[in-house]
């Protein structure tokens, strides 16, 4: 393809220079001819250096011809200008060459087009007119004349290239088309009206989008919108409905066309058949899904499993501290028991003695009496009758005689209470007692306000309001357990001096209950469905393990009953135990 055809316009009237001129315009078109065939870089960048070399070869001519002429000074001087700022782009655009060897620079072909046209229609032809002394045209004249011959040249190599473009687009297996500024297509090549089965003297706008699938219609029209506004290329997929067979899934590149002002031309498309790829996708996408749905499943599985074995994992972990706490309690049972047990026979002998002692003293009491008589009855100088005197005021034997009845009394009164503290003691521990047996709550809760007595009395006063409840089918050791929690818990729940209530009674006949309110602190209501978890707790670190009211629930639990809860903060709590009578 010539970028520039010579023709005897171009010719300024030097033979010389004219042909000089041509072989200039033939090494320019050779340039162009490489560069869009893709010709070696060093084949290029020869040609780039042809160009330099002749170039300066044909200024040297010129310029002694114009010294030769007398051709004005002024003239020269603008006319070697012309030729050194050409010389001196052409090495910039070489050296840019040499630096990056894959490409020359389209702005070298469009200088070098635009410099000829301008340089020897106009600069060239001027002076050729000065040296032949012929009469000058009209530079308004030169420069219409320039245009023409411009237009001549850039009509024809733009036929050419519109002709190769076309008989290119024809050979590609690929849908191209062309559309002017109002989107109807003025071009369509051979492989697209194949294989939309449409004729050429078919094609226009409305056959054209019939083409698009409904689906996709208007969003590729708007697609062709907006690129016509953005001047922007777009790219897009949709399908198009070949006659009689199936759909044709596109992928499809869209870009505006502008005139030289800039102004938008319509659209160039290309696209490609990804019908298979497409079906590749929707395959994948089933298979991925299919996939997914598998994994899905199992990931629920495996979650439920999870839970599951988590579950189980905390339902022993807290069986086994309820075990373990359990154990604790049968051990430090035992231990009680075996204390209260040696404690006991001490006691027994000591009771029995002060029993024994008693009499004694009673005996003692009256021979003290009878001594008294006799030696009332002796003379008062008698010698033995004076020792007993003295004796007797000495010892303070009214004081002794007064006072010995009440010290065996209290004596007494302290063993008796402590054979209670010990039978209450001996009951209680019966933790490992787990067979069911009639049992006195009342009873049990008395035995155990003796056991933690030393907890409660500088904390509150403890009333006692018992409905008379008879004895009850349970593990008893087991609920004086769940009691001895609340009440050590309600003591701790008061800062400094409260009250603390038990209550029982029946309900409905069905049920008997067991309360126990403190006027304590109370419980946060953010916090009270947590009170009976495993290892919960408000006390700081090391002073709890959490486990009294998760095992009170337990034991409550396996009884068939429930524990209830009532609180205020600031004002206290209130536990009640219910349990079923059947």
């Amino acid at each position: 393809m010539a970028i520039l055809t010579w023709s005897n316009q171009l010719n300024v009237g030097i033979p010389s220079v004219d042909a000089q001129h041509r072989r200039l315009v033939e090494i320019l078109n050779r340039l162009d001819e490489a560069v869009a065939v893709g010709d070696e870089p060093r084949a290029i960048l020869d040609l780039v250096a042809a160009l330099i070399d002749y170039t300066d070869y044909h200024f040297k001519h010129e310029e002694e011809l114009m010294r030769a002429g007398n051709y004005a000074a002024d003239d020269f001087e603008l006319h070697c200008q012309q030729h050194r700022d050409f010389v001196a782009t052409v090495v910039a655009e070489q050296q840019k060459a040499i630096a990056e060897p894959d490409r020359v620079s389209n702005a070298l072909l469009e200088f070098l087009v635009g410099w000829l046209s301008s340089h020897i229609l106009y600069a060239d032809k001027k002076m050729a007119q000065a040296i032949n002394d012929t009469h000058p045209d009209n530079p308004e004249a030169l420069k219409q004349q320039q245009t023409d011959i411009m237009q001549s040249n850039l009509y024809s190599a733009l036929r050419e290239s519109e002709t190769r473009f076309r008989a290119l687009a024809d050979l590609l297996p690929a849908l191209i088309w062309i559309t002017n500024a109002q989107h109807v297509p003025i071009f369509c090549n051979r492989y697209w009206l194949e294989t939309l089965g449409l004729a050429k003297t078919e094609l226009n706008l409305e056959n054209w989008m019939q083409l698009i699938d409904a689906q996709d219609r208007a969003r590729v029209r708007q697609s062709y919108l907006q690129a016509a506004v953005d001047l922007q290329a777009v790219q897009l997929e949709y399908r198009l409905l070949p006659a009689g067979k199936p759909p044709i899934w596109v992928l499809e590149t869209a870009v505006p066309r502008l005139r030289g002002n800039g102004r938008f031309a319509g659209l160039m498309g290309c696209g490609m058949d990804i019908s298979v790829q497409k079906q590749a996708e929707t395959a994948l996408e089933g298979l991925v899904e299919q996939r997914t749905q598998e994994l899905r499943i199992a990931n629920e599985t495996l979650l439920i499993e999870k839970n599951q074995e988590s579950l189980l994992n905390q339902q022993l972990k807290e069986a086994q501290n309820h075990l373990l706490q359990s154990e604790k309690m049968a051990s430090i049972g035992q231990l009680a028991a075996g204390v209260a047990h040696e404690i006991n026979n001490p006691l027994g002998y000591i009771y029995s003695n002060l029993n024994t002692l008693r009499q004694y003293l009673q005996d003692l009491l009256k021979l003290s009496e009878a001594g008294e008589r006799l030696a009332g009855q002796l003379p008062a100088d008698h010698a033995e009758a004076q020792t007993f005197r003295n004796l007797q005021k000495s010892l303070d034997l009214a004081f002794i005689k007064s006072d010995l009845p009440d010290l065996v009394n209290e004596a007494m009164e302290g063993a008796v209470r402590a054979k209670k503290i010990v039978q209450d003691l001996r009951d209680f521990s019966r933790i490992d007692t787990q067979e069911l047996a009639p049992f006195d709550l009342e009873a049990g809760l008395n035995a155990t306000l003796n056991i933690i007595n030393n907890e409660l009395k500088y904390k509150a006063e403890v009333v006692k309001e018992y409905a008379g409840l008879k004895p009850f089918a349970c593990v008893g050791a087991q609920l004086n357990q769940v009691f001895m929690n609340l009440l050590v818990n309600a003591a701790q729940a008061i800062d400094d001096f409260g009250k603390i209530t038990i209550r029982t009674g029946y309900q409905d006949n069905d049920w008997l209950w067991v309360e126990i309110e403190d006027s304590g602190r109370g419980i946060p209501a953010d916090i009270r469905n947590k009170i009976f978890d495993p290892f919960f707790t408000t006390k700081p670190v090391g002073k709890g393990t959490g486990l009294g009211l998760s095992l009170s629930y337990k034991i409550v639990q396996d009884h068939r009953g429930r524990i209830e809860l009532e609180s205020t903060p600031g004002q206290g709590s209130r536990f009640r135990v219910c349990l079923p009578i059947r």
